[in-house]
Protein backbone atom coordinates (compact mmCIF):
# COMPACT_ATOMS: atom_id res chain seq x y z
CA UNK A 1 0.00 0.00 0.00
CA UNK A 2 1.49 3.41 -0.94
CA UNK A 3 0.47 6.54 1.45
CA UNK A 4 1.14 9.52 -0.59
CA UNK A 5 2.12 12.66 1.67
CA UNK A 6 1.94 15.99 -0.52
CA UNK A 7 3.96 18.96 0.61
CA UNK A 8 3.67 22.02 -1.13
CA UNK A 9 5.85 24.92 -1.02
CA UNK A 10 5.29 27.85 -2.91
CA UNK A 11 8.18 30.03 -3.82
CA UNK A 12 7.53 33.71 -3.27
CA UNK A 13 9.62 36.38 -5.01
CA UNK A 14 10.64 39.06 -2.24
CA UNK A 15 13.32 40.79 -3.92
CA UNK A 16 13.96 43.07 -0.63
CA UNK A 17 15.33 40.04 1.14
CA UNK A 18 19.29 39.25 0.88
CA UNK A 19 19.69 35.92 -1.14
CA UNK A 20 21.02 33.66 1.73
CA UNK A 21 18.50 34.74 4.35
CA UNK A 22 15.32 33.94 1.49
CA UNK A 23 12.19 32.22 2.85
CA UNK A 24 8.80 30.38 1.62
CA UNK A 25 6.14 33.03 3.08
CA UNK A 26 3.56 31.58 0.86
CA UNK A 27 1.03 29.67 2.66
CA UNK A 28 1.06 25.89 2.14
CA UNK A 29 -2.03 23.63 3.70
CA UNK A 30 -3.38 20.13 3.23
CA UNK A 31 -0.62 18.88 5.48
CA UNK A 32 -2.27 15.89 7.57
CA UNK A 33 -1.09 13.22 9.44
CA UNK A 34 -0.37 9.68 7.80
CA UNK A 35 -0.38 6.49 9.30
CA UNK A 36 1.32 3.12 7.72
CA UNK A 37 1.90 -0.02 9.42
CA UNK A 38 6.26 -0.93 9.63
CA UNK A 39 6.93 -2.45 6.60
CA UNK A 40 4.32 -0.62 4.43
CA UNK A 41 5.08 1.62 2.18
CA UNK A 42 5.44 5.65 2.70
CA UNK A 43 6.25 8.64 -0.35
CA UNK A 44 6.71 12.09 0.61
CA UNK A 45 6.96 14.84 -2.08
CA UNK A 46 7.22 18.48 -1.91
CA UNK A 47 6.53 20.19 -5.06
CA UNK A 48 7.15 24.11 -6.12
CA UNK A 49 6.29 26.25 -9.29
CA UNK A 50 9.70 27.26 -10.05
CA UNK A 51 12.77 25.34 -10.94
CA UNK A 52 14.45 22.93 -7.85
CA UNK A 53 18.25 23.39 -7.35
CA UNK A 54 18.29 21.17 -4.66
CA UNK A 55 16.41 18.55 -2.86
CA UNK A 56 16.55 17.43 0.68
CA UNK A 57 14.79 15.63 3.25
CA UNK A 58 15.35 15.38 7.15
CA UNK A 59 14.27 12.49 9.37
CA UNK A 60 12.99 12.35 12.58
CA UNK A 61 16.35 10.87 14.11
CA UNK A 62 17.54 14.05 12.17
CA UNK A 63 19.36 12.34 9.53
CA UNK A 64 19.46 14.27 6.01
CA UNK A 65 18.76 12.74 2.40
CA UNK A 66 19.30 14.86 -0.60
CA UNK A 67 17.33 12.98 -3.25
CA UNK A 68 18.06 12.40 -6.98
CA UNK A 69 17.70 9.92 -9.45
CA UNK A 70 19.83 7.27 -9.46
CA UNK A 71 21.01 8.06 -5.45
CA UNK A 72 19.62 5.22 -2.86
CA UNK A 73 19.99 5.12 0.70
CA UNK A 74 19.74 2.05 2.91
CA UNK A 75 20.51 -0.20 0.54
CA UNK A 76 17.98 1.22 -1.81
CA UNK A 77 14.98 1.50 1.38
CA UNK A 78 15.16 5.25 0.60
CA UNK A 79 15.09 6.25 -2.98
CA UNK A 80 13.78 9.46 -4.91
CA UNK A 81 10.59 9.48 -6.28
CA UNK A 82 9.06 11.50 -9.07
CA UNK A 83 9.45 11.97 -12.69
CA UNK A 84 10.82 15.90 -13.28
CA UNK A 85 13.84 16.70 -10.77
CA UNK A 86 12.97 20.20 -11.41
CA UNK A 87 9.79 20.08 -10.21
CA UNK A 88 9.50 17.64 -8.16
CA UNK A 89 11.17 16.99 -4.59
CA UNK A 90 9.97 13.32 -3.72
CA UNK A 91 11.04 10.92 -1.54
CA UNK A 92 9.74 6.81 -1.59
CA UNK A 93 10.41 4.54 1.62
CA UNK A 94 10.27 1.00 0.62
CA UNK A 95 10.69 -0.59 4.21
CA UNK A 96 9.27 1.69 6.24
CA UNK A 97 10.46 0.90 10.13
CA UNK A 98 9.40 2.51 13.95
CA UNK A 99 12.63 4.69 13.73
CA UNK A 100 10.74 6.97 10.51
CA UNK A 101 7.96 7.46 13.05
CA UNK A 102 7.55 11.55 13.35
CA UNK A 103 7.85 14.68 11.92
CA UNK A 104 9.80 14.62 8.45
CA UNK A 105 11.00 18.16 6.60
CA UNK A 106 11.24 18.71 3.10
CA UNK A 107 13.78 21.28 2.37
CA UNK A 108 14.27 22.57 -1.06
CA UNK A 109 16.17 25.51 -2.82
CA UNK A 110 14.63 26.85 -6.06
CA UNK A 111 15.22 29.44 -8.76
CA UNK A 112 13.11 32.44 -9.01
CA UNK A 113 14.08 35.55 -11.25
CA UNK A 114 17.70 34.37 -10.79
CA UNK A 115 17.93 34.39 -7.00
CA UNK A 116 18.24 30.97 -4.89
CA UNK A 117 14.82 30.88 -2.85
CA UNK A 118 14.77 28.18 0.10
CA UNK A 119 11.35 26.58 1.09
CA UNK A 120 10.71 24.27 4.55
CA UNK A 121 7.19 22.12 5.47
CA UNK A 122 6.95 19.42 7.71
CA UNK A 123 4.53 16.36 7.26
CA UNK A 124 3.49 13.68 9.95
CA UNK A 125 4.18 9.87 9.32
CA UNK A 126 2.83 8.01 12.24
CA UNK A 127 3.88 4.08 12.19
CA UNK A 128 0.60 1.92 13.86
CA UNK A 129 1.91 0.48 16.54
CA UNK A 130 -0.76 -2.07 18.40
CA UNK A 131 -0.75 -2.10 22.19
CA UNK A 132 1.79 -4.11 23.51
CA UNK A 133 -0.16 -5.26 26.54
CA UNK A 134 -3.90 -5.62 26.68
CA UNK A 135 -5.69 -7.48 30.44
CA UNK A 136 -8.34 -7.01 32.35
CA UNK A 137 -8.90 -5.31 35.70
CA UNK A 138 -11.89 -6.06 38.44
CA UNK A 139 -11.89 -3.93 41.76
CA UNK A 140 -8.11 -2.81 40.54
CA UNK A 141 -6.47 -5.92 40.18
CA UNK A 142 -5.47 -8.06 37.00
CA UNK A 143 -7.72 -10.89 36.49
CA UNK A 144 -9.01 -14.10 34.07
CA UNK A 145 -11.79 -14.64 36.16
CA UNK A 146 -14.97 -13.48 38.12
CA UNK A 147 -16.90 -14.84 40.96
CA UNK A 148 -20.25 -12.70 40.75
CA UNK A 149 -23.04 -13.43 43.30
CA UNK A 150 -27.00 -13.08 41.44
CA UNK A 151 -28.59 -10.83 42.61
CA UNK A 152 -26.84 -9.37 45.32
CA UNK A 153 -24.17 -7.93 43.44
CA UNK A 154 -25.05 -8.68 40.00
CA UNK A 155 -23.69 -5.79 38.28
CA UNK A 156 -19.67 -5.31 38.29
CA UNK A 157 -17.07 -2.81 36.92
CA UNK A 158 -14.67 -4.72 34.35
CA UNK A 159 -11.99 -2.76 33.04
CA UNK A 160 -10.17 -3.01 29.40
CA UNK A 161 -6.64 -1.96 29.26
CA UNK A 162 -4.34 -1.63 25.99
CA UNK A 163 -0.94 -0.06 26.66
CA UNK A 164 2.00 0.59 24.07
CA UNK A 165 0.04 1.35 21.22
CA UNK A 166 0.27 4.03 18.80
CA UNK A 167 -2.20 5.31 17.74
CA UNK A 168 -5.28 5.15 19.72
CA UNK A 169 -7.45 2.14 19.40
CA UNK A 170 -10.83 1.56 20.09
CA UNK A 171 -12.82 -1.47 22.63
CA UNK A 172 -15.27 -3.71 21.52
CA UNK A 173 -17.04 -6.24 23.65
CA UNK A 174 -18.76 -9.84 23.43
CA UNK A 175 -20.14 -12.62 25.42
CA UNK A 176 -19.86 -16.35 24.75
CA UNK A 177 -20.40 -16.31 20.80
CA UNK A 178 -22.39 -13.02 21.08
CA UNK A 179 -21.41 -9.54 20.65
CA UNK A 180 -22.29 -7.48 23.94
CA UNK A 181 -23.24 -4.35 24.41
CA UNK A 182 -23.58 -2.10 28.02
CA UNK A 183 -22.87 0.84 29.44
CA UNK A 184 -18.93 1.55 28.81
CA UNK A 185 -17.30 4.64 29.83
CA UNK A 186 -13.55 5.60 28.42
CA UNK A 187 -11.15 6.73 30.55
CA UNK A 188 -8.19 9.40 29.45
CA UNK A 189 -5.24 8.37 27.67
CA UNK A 190 -2.15 8.55 29.04
CA UNK A 191 0.96 9.02 26.94
CA UNK A 192 3.93 7.15 27.55
CA UNK A 193 7.73 8.07 27.46
CA UNK A 194 8.28 6.42 24.00
CA UNK A 195 5.57 8.10 22.85
CA UNK A 196 2.69 4.96 22.53
CA UNK A 197 -0.79 5.69 25.11
CA UNK A 198 -2.09 3.33 27.17
CA UNK A 199 -6.09 3.46 26.79
CA UNK A 200 -8.91 2.11 28.62
CA UNK A 201 -12.21 1.20 28.74
CA UNK A 202 -14.62 0.49 31.51
CA UNK A 203 -17.88 -2.28 31.38
CA UNK A 204 -20.89 -1.61 34.00
CA UNK A 205 -21.54 -5.68 33.34
CA UNK A 206 -24.67 -6.92 34.65
CA UNK A 207 -24.67 -10.64 35.37
CA UNK A 208 -27.31 -13.35 34.59
CA UNK A 209 -27.79 -16.88 35.99
CA UNK A 210 -27.69 -17.61 31.85
CA UNK A 211 -24.29 -16.25 31.61
CA UNK A 212 -22.73 -18.47 34.25
CA UNK A 213 -19.25 -20.62 33.03
CA UNK A 214 -19.77 -17.98 29.76
CA UNK A 215 -16.22 -15.77 28.86
CA UNK A 216 -17.09 -12.13 28.62
CA UNK A 217 -14.46 -11.03 26.04
CA UNK A 218 -12.74 -7.40 25.31
CA UNK A 219 -11.55 -6.78 21.98
CA UNK A 220 -8.69 -4.07 21.17
CA UNK A 221 -9.18 -2.83 17.42
CA UNK A 222 -6.07 -1.20 15.72
CA UNK A 223 -4.79 -0.66 12.42
CA UNK A 224 -1.58 -1.92 13.46
CA UNK A 225 -2.02 -6.08 14.18
CA UNK A 226 -0.50 -8.19 11.77
CA UNK A 227 -2.91 -10.88 9.79
CA UNK A 228 -1.27 -13.53 11.88
CA UNK A 229 -1.44 -11.51 15.20
CA UNK A 230 -5.24 -11.11 14.61
CA UNK A 231 -5.44 -14.83 13.55
CA UNK A 232 -3.59 -15.63 16.66
CA UNK A 233 -5.91 -13.58 19.06
CA UNK A 234 -3.30 -11.17 20.27
CA UNK A 235 -6.06 -8.43 20.17
CA UNK A 236 -8.04 -10.27 22.77
CA UNK A 237 -8.20 -10.70 26.12
CA UNK A 238 -10.98 -12.83 28.00
CA UNK A 239 -12.34 -13.17 31.43
CA UNK A 240 -14.35 -16.23 32.94
CA UNK A 241 -17.47 -15.71 34.68
CA UNK A 242 -18.44 -17.78 37.69
CA UNK A 243 -22.11 -16.59 38.11
CA UNK A 244 -23.62 -18.00 41.65
CA UNK A 245 -26.94 -18.21 42.51
CA UNK A 246 -29.80 -20.00 44.02
CA UNK A 247 -31.67 -22.47 42.55
CA UNK A 248 -33.56 -20.34 39.85
CA UNK A 249 -37.82 -20.59 40.82
CA UNK A 250 -40.24 -21.35 37.80
CA UNK A 251 -42.45 -18.98 36.81
CA UNK A 252 -45.73 -21.33 37.71
CA UNK A 253 -46.45 -24.59 39.08
CA UNK A 254 -45.71 -27.09 36.46
CA UNK A 255 -48.90 -29.12 35.57
CA UNK A 256 -48.59 -33.00 34.45
CA UNK A 257 -51.43 -34.73 33.08
CA UNK A 258 -52.36 -37.92 31.52
CA UNK A 259 -51.64 -40.02 34.44
CA UNK A 260 -52.59 -44.21 34.34
CA UNK A 261 -54.36 -45.62 37.35
CA UNK A 262 -52.85 -48.57 38.29
CA UNK A 263 -49.78 -48.21 36.05
CA UNK A 264 -45.63 -46.76 36.21
CA UNK A 265 -45.57 -42.70 35.98
CA UNK A 266 -42.40 -40.80 36.08
CA UNK A 267 -42.14 -37.23 36.98
CA UNK A 268 -38.97 -35.00 34.90
CA UNK A 269 -38.45 -31.40 36.75
CA UNK A 270 -35.76 -29.67 35.27
CA UNK A 271 -33.81 -26.17 36.94
CA UNK A 272 -31.02 -24.43 36.36
CA UNK A 273 -28.76 -23.61 39.31
CA UNK A 274 -24.87 -22.78 40.84
CA UNK A 275 -23.36 -24.28 42.40
CA UNK A 276 -24.46 -27.19 42.67
CA UNK A 277 -27.46 -28.53 44.76
CA UNK A 278 -26.55 -30.12 48.12
CA UNK A 279 -30.06 -31.43 48.85
CA UNK A 280 -33.04 -32.45 46.40
CA UNK A 281 -35.86 -34.10 48.28
CA UNK A 282 -39.81 -34.51 46.94
CA UNK A 283 -42.75 -33.32 49.52
CA UNK A 284 -45.75 -35.28 48.20
CA UNK A 285 -49.11 -34.47 48.90
CA UNK A 286 -49.76 -37.36 51.84
CA UNK A 287 -47.09 -35.92 53.71
CA UNK A 288 -44.29 -38.53 52.12
CA UNK A 289 -40.83 -37.19 51.52
CA UNK A 290 -38.68 -39.00 49.52
CA UNK A 291 -34.67 -37.51 49.08
CA UNK A 292 -33.04 -38.14 46.14
CA UNK A 293 -31.42 -41.47 45.65
CA UNK A 294 -34.26 -43.02 48.17
CA UNK A 295 -37.56 -44.29 47.76
CA UNK A 296 -40.81 -44.07 50.08
CA UNK A 297 -41.49 -46.80 53.08
CA UNK A 298 -44.07 -48.20 50.83
CA UNK A 299 -41.90 -48.26 48.00
CA UNK A 300 -44.57 -46.38 45.75
CA UNK A 301 -42.43 -43.90 45.24
CA UNK A 302 -38.84 -43.98 44.15
CA UNK A 303 -36.40 -40.31 44.02
CA UNK A 304 -33.09 -40.70 41.44
CA UNK A 305 -30.03 -39.02 41.80
CA UNK A 306 -29.74 -35.75 40.75
CA UNK A 307 -28.70 -35.26 37.20
CA UNK A 308 -26.90 -32.81 34.71
CA UNK A 309 -28.37 -31.46 31.81
CA UNK A 310 -30.32 -31.26 29.65
CA UNK A 311 -27.80 -28.32 28.95
CA UNK A 312 -25.09 -26.47 30.44
CA UNK A 313 -25.43 -25.11 34.29
CA UNK A 314 -29.08 -27.26 34.57
CA UNK A 315 -30.06 -30.04 36.58
CA UNK A 316 -33.06 -32.22 36.20
CA UNK A 317 -34.82 -34.61 39.12
CA UNK A 318 -36.67 -37.94 38.28
CA UNK A 319 -39.40 -39.38 40.54
CA UNK A 320 -41.07 -42.27 39.60
CA UNK A 321 -44.31 -43.64 40.77
CA UNK A 322 -45.30 -47.16 40.70
CA UNK A 323 -48.24 -47.84 40.68
CA UNK A 324 -50.46 -44.36 40.23
CA UNK A 325 -53.43 -44.11 42.82
CA UNK A 326 -57.09 -42.58 42.57
CA UNK A 327 -56.42 -40.39 45.30
CA UNK A 328 -52.97 -38.71 43.18
CA UNK A 329 -55.10 -36.91 40.98
CA UNK A 330 -55.56 -33.55 41.74
CA UNK A 331 -53.05 -33.20 44.44
CA UNK A 332 -50.02 -30.79 44.63
CA UNK A 333 -46.25 -31.30 45.62
CA UNK A 334 -43.16 -30.01 45.88
CA UNK A 335 -39.80 -30.63 44.81
CA UNK A 336 -37.66 -28.86 47.37
CA UNK A 337 -33.30 -27.94 46.42
CA UNK A 338 -30.70 -26.30 47.94
CA UNK A 339 -27.37 -25.04 47.39
CA UNK A 340 -24.88 -22.81 49.26
CA UNK A 341 -26.99 -19.77 48.14
CA UNK A 342 -30.97 -20.65 49.31
CA UNK A 343 -33.59 -23.10 48.56
CA UNK A 344 -36.40 -22.65 46.16
CA UNK A 345 -39.58 -24.90 46.11
CA UNK A 346 -41.02 -25.97 42.60
CA UNK A 347 -44.71 -27.14 42.89
CA UNK A 348 -46.22 -29.57 40.47
CA UNK A 349 -49.91 -31.17 40.69
CA UNK A 350 -51.06 -34.11 39.05
CA UNK A 351 -53.70 -35.35 36.86
CA UNK A 352 -55.27 -38.21 35.56
CA UNK A 353 -57.43 -36.99 33.26
CA UNK A 354 -55.85 -35.53 29.39
CA UNK A 355 -54.76 -32.08 29.50
CA UNK A 356 -57.61 -29.16 28.88
CA UNK A 357 -57.50 -28.13 25.03
CA UNK A 358 -57.24 -24.45 25.93
CA UNK A 359 -54.24 -25.71 28.96
CA UNK A 360 -51.02 -24.93 28.35
CA UNK A 361 -48.66 -27.49 26.65
CA UNK A 362 -47.20 -29.58 29.57
CA UNK A 363 -44.83 -32.39 28.72
CA UNK A 364 -42.92 -34.45 31.22
CA UNK A 365 -39.58 -34.63 28.82
CA UNK A 366 -36.68 -32.58 29.44
CA UNK A 367 -37.46 -28.68 28.01
CA UNK A 368 -34.30 -27.62 28.33
CA UNK A 369 -34.79 -24.54 30.63
CA UNK A 370 -36.41 -23.68 33.92
CA UNK A 371 -39.57 -25.95 34.01
CA UNK A 372 -42.88 -23.97 33.35
CA UNK A 373 -45.56 -25.20 30.71
CA UNK A 374 -44.89 -24.84 26.99
CA UNK A 375 -47.12 -22.22 24.50
CA UNK A 376 -51.12 -23.04 24.30
CA UNK A 377 -52.33 -25.60 21.75
CA UNK A 378 -53.02 -23.80 18.77
CA UNK A 379 -56.39 -25.97 17.87
CA UNK A 380 -58.65 -22.81 18.57
CA UNK A 381 -56.36 -20.31 16.52
CA UNK A 382 -56.92 -23.23 13.31
CA UNK A 383 -60.34 -23.09 14.12
CA UNK A 384 -60.68 -19.65 13.36
CA UNK A 385 -58.34 -19.49 10.14
CA UNK A 386 -60.45 -22.34 8.62
CA UNK A 387 -63.88 -20.25 9.31
CA UNK A 388 -62.36 -16.97 8.35
CA UNK A 389 -61.62 -18.71 4.41
CA UNK A 390 -64.87 -20.14 4.45
CA UNK A 391 -66.82 -16.91 4.84
CA UNK A 392 -63.89 -15.49 2.23
CA UNK A 393 -65.05 -18.08 -0.50
CA UNK A 394 -69.02 -17.56 0.05
CA UNK A 395 -68.59 -14.09 -0.41
CA UNK A 396 -66.39 -14.50 -4.11
CA UNK A 397 -68.96 -17.13 -5.16
CA UNK A 398 -71.87 -15.05 -4.35
CA UNK A 399 -70.43 -11.41 -6.20
CA UNK A 400 -69.24 -13.85 -9.64
CA UNK A 401 -72.65 -15.69 -9.13
CA UNK A 402 -74.45 -12.12 -8.82
CA UNK A 403 -72.47 -10.74 -11.97
CA UNK A 404 -73.24 -13.39 -14.31
CA UNK A 405 -76.43 -13.73 -12.79
CA UNK A 406 -76.14 -17.29 -11.64
CA UNK A 407 -77.91 -19.48 -8.97
CA UNK A 408 -80.63 -17.31 -6.99
CA UNK A 409 -79.60 -14.40 -8.90
CA UNK A 410 -80.67 -15.72 -11.96
CA UNK A 411 -84.27 -13.75 -13.79
CA UNK A 412 -87.39 -16.04 -13.11
CA UNK A 413 -89.14 -14.03 -15.66
CA UNK A 414 -88.97 -15.16 -19.42
CA UNK A 415 -90.89 -13.69 -22.21
CA UNK A 416 -92.97 -15.30 -24.85
CA UNK A 417 -89.78 -15.57 -26.46
CA UNK A 418 -88.15 -17.70 -24.03
CA UNK A 419 -85.26 -15.07 -23.43
CA UNK A 420 -85.00 -13.57 -20.02
CA UNK A 421 -86.41 -9.74 -19.94
CA UNK A 422 -83.61 -7.18 -20.24
CA UNK A 423 -86.05 -4.66 -18.13
CA UNK A 424 -86.87 -6.87 -15.38
CA UNK A 425 -82.58 -7.29 -14.89
CA UNK A 426 -82.08 -3.59 -14.82
CA UNK A 427 -85.07 -3.40 -12.12
CA UNK A 428 -83.51 -6.20 -9.70
CA UNK A 429 -80.00 -4.50 -10.16
CA UNK A 430 -81.49 -0.84 -9.47
CA UNK A 431 -83.34 -2.38 -6.32
CA UNK A 432 -86.55 -1.71 -7.94
CA UNK A 433 -89.89 -4.39 -8.18
CA UNK A 434 -89.68 -6.66 -10.60
CA UNK A 435 -91.56 -5.85 -13.29
CA UNK A 436 -94.25 -8.49 -14.54
CA UNK A 437 -95.09 -7.51 -18.09
CA UNK A 438 -93.12 -5.66 -20.67
CA UNK A 439 -93.35 -1.74 -20.52
CA UNK A 440 -96.16 -0.30 -22.42
CA UNK A 441 -95.40 1.18 -25.75
CA UNK A 442 -96.66 4.63 -27.20
CA UNK A 443 -98.89 4.66 -29.41
CA UNK A 444 -97.19 6.21 -31.61
CA UNK A 445 -94.62 3.63 -31.85
CA UNK A 446 -97.19 0.59 -32.13
CA UNK A 447 -97.23 -0.46 -36.19
CA UNK A 448 -101.05 -0.50 -37.13
CA UNK A 449 -102.32 -3.13 -38.58
CA UNK A 450 -104.96 -3.37 -41.68
CA UNK A 451 -108.36 -4.00 -40.42
CA UNK A 452 -110.20 -7.10 -41.63
CA UNK A 453 -112.33 -6.19 -44.55
CA UNK A 454 -114.12 -9.33 -44.15
CA UNK A 455 -117.96 -8.20 -43.42
CA UNK A 456 -119.06 -11.42 -41.35
CA UNK A 457 -116.05 -10.28 -38.62
CA UNK A 458 -117.86 -9.07 -35.77
CA UNK A 459 -117.11 -5.43 -34.46
CA UNK A 460 -116.30 -5.05 -31.20
CA UNK A 461 -117.66 -2.70 -29.15
CA UNK A 462 -116.90 0.04 -26.63
CA UNK A 463 -117.32 -0.11 -22.87
CA UNK A 464 -120.02 2.62 -23.46
CA UNK A 465 -122.11 1.06 -26.27
CA UNK A 466 -122.39 -1.78 -24.20
CA UNK A 467 -123.46 0.02 -21.07
CA UNK A 468 -126.03 1.70 -23.07
CA UNK A 469 -127.69 -1.14 -24.30
CA UNK A 470 -127.85 -2.23 -21.19
CA UNK A 471 -129.64 0.68 -20.22
CA UNK A 472 -131.96 1.51 -22.96
CA UNK A 473 -132.29 -2.35 -24.11
CA UNK A 474 -132.51 -3.43 -27.89
CA UNK A 475 -132.98 -0.47 -30.36
CA UNK A 476 -134.54 -1.04 -33.69
CA UNK A 477 -132.02 0.24 -36.62
CA UNK A 478 -133.89 3.56 -38.01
Amino acid sequence: MKIFVAISCFVAAITALPQQDSQCEEAVEGFESVEVREGEEAILSCTTPSDILFCTFRSPTDETFTMKSGLPYEEGRIVYHGEDEKRECGMKITDVKEKDNGEWKCLLIALLDGQAKKGEKAAIITVAKPPSDIHIEVDGETTAAVIVNYPENKERKVKCVAAGGRPSASFSWMLGEDQFSGPVEDLENTVNEDGTLTQAQVLTYESQPAHNGKQLTCIVNHRGYSEDQLSAQQNKVTLDLDVQFQPVAADKPQEFYNLAIGKEHVILMSFRAHPKPSEVHWALSDGIEVAEGSESMDTRFKADILAEGPSDGMYTARLTMNPVKPEDAGTTSELIVTNELGTTKYPFTLSVGDKPAAAPAVSDSLDGGVPSPTEAGSGPVIAIVIVAIIIIVVIVVAVIARSQGMLCFADKNIGDDGEKSAAQFEALEKGEASPEKEPIKEPNDIKKEPEPTNENVPIKESVDEKEEKKSNGAHTPV
